[in-house]
């Protein structure tokens, strides 16, 4: 099964803290396109990313293969958080650019 909807409430969670160097942790990913060689898919072209490189990032959104634990698959739901903190953190970064840009253009 292929979980949309995740339990999120508040009250079910603890030791709440903020995902640190988001962009950098986006930074390491690389998304990449390739051919499934096995499996129901074998010969489609795809893109995606590599579980061993996600794991490295953000082991929380990795797990083994339902089917094959010898194999790794990504829940991507799970790196949503990460690519929400870091588009936060790159408007901070734009806004300040956009201000100091106002005052050297004396706007």
């Amino acid at each position: 099964d292929y979980p949309i909807v995740q339990p999120s409430d508040s009250r079910l969670k603890d030791n709440l803290t903020p995902i640190t160097n988001p962009v950098d942790k986006i930074k390491s990913l690389r998304g990449v396109e390739f051919d499934w060689n096995s499996g129901e898919q074998v010969g489609t072209h795809d893109v995606g990313l590599i579980a061993q490189d996600v794991e490295a990032v953000l082991p929380e959104a990795v797990k083994p293969a339902p089917v094959d634990s010898n194999y790794l698959t990504v829940q991507y739901e799970k790196l949503v958080p990460l690519l929400i903190e870091a588009i936060k953190g790159q408007q901070e970064i734009i806004a300040n650019l956009q201000n100091r840009l106002e005052i050297l253009e004396g706007k």
